[in-house]
């Protein structure tokens, strides 16, 4: 009896807010602009800056790369040494759809995050000429660096450019050797007067922050955007999903590296969350982990056994047009490449036909940690991440809203996303390393369906 009531009294449900945050508030300002803010009363740092709805998706095959030469510009030698006297950090990120310019702080200290940001990113984004051709060689180095060492990443960039190939997601983010070589400031200076305008961005605040007062600084300030009445821009096209494979054999590497993918949600697909409880009912794995083999996955059972892969990793990848739902593996067993491949898909015809209630559960439950830590990042990643919501979505959700729209999530809801989305639908298929035995396209296709009787 004691040890029961021992149970109850240290037992400790999931947290469902991390402590002193508050649900986000988005305000447009008379003067056109938009502040999103993400107050966190707890934290000991602030987190200021700007987010534009313009990434590598923004570019094209000639200036691809563009964005990640402005970011690095604004992260240069020159514009972090100045900042640190100040007291404050320069933060910047890029992603296929958003480019956030971020000032980190201790509270209170927002007029001078703004002089920073008006100094440089809305200033004099493009920096000087020495600055350019340093920051160019450096970005140059850091594409044949990716290119070398990072395979993971290098497989998930070409599953982009197969999957969405001459729409604008088919781009990689760093850019190319190729492009970027061939850039000069003008390109840069065109590009910032095309997408660094008032109605492209969202001014946001996270931390230890008042969106009032932010809110009051924005109208008070004279925030230099190259236009506060110029247009959105638009996307050249829209981005569509072409079931194809791209291959890129090299023997002389110790692994094979391969993912697949099927279409995904758009980031304001209804079936959003969906797709995202779905990736999480078989999640990730790592054979070097002893915990990641004790997670209950079916798939698991098949892979430990036969040790196929040294660790997989379901994602599911939402833009504004489209999105990517799959997975992407390290495997030293080179030799089962196949059967590593048919136990995987046979596992997602199981979505649709056979996912069992415990399982749904455990993707929910999953989610929502993966949610909850996510939650606890630095300011400037939630920076980032809230100006992308905003500039795609309109709005982001709080952290309890998000929890019960997927405690709504059903088998059955799970069962028909799968039967519409993965069912019989054609893949993606990118790959590099020794990957004599994944075999052609069509067999891997016809896994994606059973005859069933």
């Amino acid at each position: 009896m004691l040890r029961a009531v021992a149970s109850k009294q240290l037992r400790r449900g999931l947290a469902t807010q991390v402590s002193g945050s508050l649900a986000p508030e988005i305000s447009q300002l008379s003067n056109g602009v938009v502040v999103a803010t993400e107050p966190n009363t707890s934290s000991s740092t602030a987190s200021v800056g700007v987010v534009f709805g313009s990434g590598s998706s923004s570019e094209n095959p000639y200036n691809n790369g563009i964005s990640n030469l402005l970011s690095k510009t604004y992260k240069s030698t020159e514009n972090r040494a100045n900042a640190a006297t100040k007291g404050v950090e320069v933060v910047s990120k890029v992603g296929r759809e958003y480019q956030s310019y971020l000032v980190n702080s201790l509270p209170g200290q927002l007029s001078k995050s703004f002089d920073i940001l008006n100094s440089t990113v809305l200033g004099n984004p493009t920096g000087s000429d020495k600055v350019f051709e340093q920051t160019k060689s450096n970005v140059l180095k850091q594409i044949e660096h990716f290119e070398e060492t990072n395979h993971k990443g290098r497989v998930l960039e070409h599953l982009h450019a197969t999957a969405f190939q001459n729409t604008p997601l088919s781009l990689p983010i760093r850019g190319t050797t190729e492009s970027v070589d061939g850039l000069l400031k003008g390109d840069l200076e065109e590009f910032v007067n095309q997408h660094f305008i008032s109605s492209n961005a969202v001014i946001v605040g996270t931390g230890n922050i008042s969106h009032q007062e932010l809110c009051e600084l924005v109208e008070k300030s004279s925030l230099k955007f190259n236009s506060t009445t110029k247009a959105k821009p638009e996307a050249n096209k829209k981005s569509t999903f072409l079931g194809s494979e791209i291959r890129l054999r090299d023997d002389t590497l110790p692994k094979a590296w391969i993912s697949i993918a099927a279409e995904g949600e758009a980031l304001t697909s209804p079936d959003y969350l969906v797709s995202q409880v779905a990736a999480q009912v078989f999640g990730s794995y790592n054979a070097a982990e002893p915990n990641s083999r004790l997670q209950g996955i079916k798939l698991l059972d098949d892979i430990q056994e036969y040790q196929l892969c040294d660790d997989f990793d379901h994602f599911s990848l939402s833009y504004r047009d489209s999105g990517l739902w799959g997975f992407v593996t390290t495997t030293q067993n080179v030799g089962s490449i196949d059967d590593l491949m048919h136990f995987v898909l046979k596992q997602w015809n199981r979505l649709t036909i056979s996912v069992t209630e415990t399982e749904v559960a455990r993707g929910k439950a999953m989610l929502k940690l993966k949610l909850a830590s996510e939650a606890c990042k630095k300011n400037c990643h939630i920076a980032s991440d809230l100006g992308n919501l905003v500039l795609n979505q309109g709005v982001k959700f709080n952290q309890d809203e998000i929890f019960r729209k997927i405690d709504a999530i059903t088998v059955k809801d799970v069962k028909a996303w799968a039967g519409k989305k993965l069912w019989d639908q054609d893949i993606a298929i990118a790959g590099t390393g020794q990957i004599e035995g994944l075999f052609d396209y069509m067999r891997l296709r016809n896994d994606m369906s059973m005859m069933r009787w």
